[in-house]
């Protein structure tokens, strides 16, 4: 008696035959396979490391600073306002120690000044596009600002004299 099983018809009277026939397609399938596992990955070749950008936290060196207090005349003779350069200059090492790049943790302020990215952008600042972490940007634009009478918008401003 035969008996239908998929395509294939089955003579019940051989059941060994079947077993027979797949423990071979078993034994040749595993034939096949590489006696040795495959070889690992190779590892890529090194690559030259660029030197480490200055971090954000370090302290300006010497010649930094005096750029920035050149700045900070060039900035109060384009945009006069009541205070003295050295004033503007205290507010900038009080609100960043001098450190163009800094980024406050803890909010959205940037740069030499502490800027917010929604002060910065405002339609007051002619330096917006130069960018909110350039120096002579920040410079220049709180020079401004405070032309604009804008100077009590930095706590720093209120611990200066």
């Amino acid at each position: 008696m035969q008996k239908p099983l998929g395509q294939i018809v089955l003579n019940a009277t051989r059941p060994l035959h079947l077993m027979t026939l797949c423990a071979g397609l078993a034994l040749t399938a595993c034939a096949t396979k590489p006696a040795t596992p495959p070889a690992p990955p190779a590892i890529p070749a090194a690559t030259a490391t660029p030197a480490p950008s200055p971090k954000p936290t370090a302290s300006p060196d010497a010649a930094t600073l005096k750029q920035y207090r050149t700045w900070i005349a060039e900035a109060r003779e384009k945009y006069a306002y009541a205070e003295t350069s050295d004033r503007m200059y205290a507010v900038m090492i009080c609100e960043s120690g001098g450190r163009a790049t800094i980024v406050n943790p803890a909010g959205p302020y940037k740069g030499l000044f502490q800027y917010s990215p929604l002060t910065w952008n405002g339609p007051w600042n002619s330096y917006r596009n130069d960018g909110i972490l350039d120096a002579k940007a920040q410079i220049f634009a709180t020079a401004l600002a405070w032309s604009l009478k804008m100077q009590r918008q930095w706590g720093c401003y209120k611990k200066t004299t």
